[in-house]
């Protein structure tokens, strides 16, 4: 059987020793503290995987200016630009960070409906994609967003294509349309007890169905039966003290006094220009460096969400809001 963090066989604990200790104690110390590391960390990824399966957290995740960030009109399109993302550079030893991003139809806006040329570039965030991966396997993703239904589902097509990371809810502003006025109100998902519990397995494969049934009509159908909770599951609703919002917005957490929301650095145009390198300074090292410092900040704080989720997964209390709490502490 595999030993899991096998890496840590060659780690070497920094431990002081005293100049008298002989040699073989000082090896047995540091045999002792490589043990006690092994078992405690092995110990605590049994214990998320515990609570991740028996009693996981449930993630609600806003979009615009969270996870991702879009523009309209369409930037005017460089020369030197790369298919998979931002310009290059040949000329720099040092290349620029490459975003992720698609260009859509965003019906908030103008757009030509004779030839249904996009209107919208959507960026993903860098390191997005990873956090929600690893945040999938911690709980349930749900999807909670004042945008309307079909710019929603263009975001779910590109970033999960095969519903493997949003298995819950999706909810949108074509359904309820109090989320610009009134905030996101977890409560409408909070169908507890046997007769109006959801079965959240079930959304991502009748949101699934309606993709492949209708790519270009979605009426809502789907969403509404989800979260009208016609479906059971096992009598497990979801509950507050398990549910956590992260969102750009801070007053999109009044509707639950602020207690399950995690406020999330905005991933707007301003910090998404300094993540972009604009071919005519491509080859300036000092804009390149400078590009990838905001790279890593937006990875930063997207890493800094998955250790939130992690923390509210393995809290012994089980509830969510105690962990938001210091985190909110800490943010001062």
């Amino acid at each position: 059987m595999a030993r899991p963090f096998f890496f840590l066989s060659r780690w070497q604990p920094a431990i002081c020793f005293n100049a008298a200790m002989s040699a073989p104690l000082q090896q047995q110390l540091l045999q002792l503290a490589r043990r006690v590391s092994t078992i405690g960390i092995t110990s605590l990824t049994s214990w998320i995987g515990y609570k991740a399966n028996t009693d996981p957290i449930h993630i609600f995740w806003d979009l615009d200016h969270t996870i991702l960030c879009s523009v309209t009109p369409l930037p005017p399109k460089n020369k030197d630009d790369s298919d998979e993302g931002g310009p290059m550079s040949s000329s720099s030893w040092l290349k620029p960070p490459r975003l992720d991003y698609f260009d859509q139809i965003d019906d908030d806006f103008p757009y030509n409906t004779q030839t249904l040329s996009p209107n919208t570039r959507t960026y993903i965030r860098p390191g997005a994609k990873v956090t929600l991966w690893l945040c999938s396997k911690l709980g349930i993703c749900h999807v909670y967003t004042a945008a309307q239904e079909s710019y929603t589902m263009n975001i779910l097509r590109e970033i999960d294509p095969n519903n493997e990371i949003f298995k819950g809810f999706v909810l949108h502003r074509s359904d309820y349309p109090r989320i610009v006025q009134e905030g996101k109100d977890l409560t409408v998902v909070m169908m507890g007890g046997n007769n109006h519990s959801t079965d959240v397995n079930n959304a991502a494969a009748d949101r699934a169905t309606s993709t492949a049934d209708n790519d270009d009509d979605h009426d809502g159908t789907t969403t509404k039966k989800t979260l009208d909770g016609s479906t059971n599951m096992n009598g497990n609703g979801i509950r507050l003290e398990r549910a956590i919002l992260f969102d750009d917005k801070v007053s999109n957490f009044l509707p639950q006094k602020y207690e399950n929301g995690v406020g999330v650095v905005p991933f707007n145009v301003q910090r998404l220009n300094k993540c972009i390198i604009s071919s005519s300074s491509s080859s300036n090292e000092n804009n390149v460096i400078n590009n990838w410092i905001a790279y890593l900040e937006e990875v930063k704080e997207m890493l800094r969400l998955v250790g939130i989720s992690v923390w509210g997964t393995v809290h012994l209390s089980g509830d969510v809001r105690k962990v938001v709490g210091w985190v909110r502490k800490l943010n001062g």
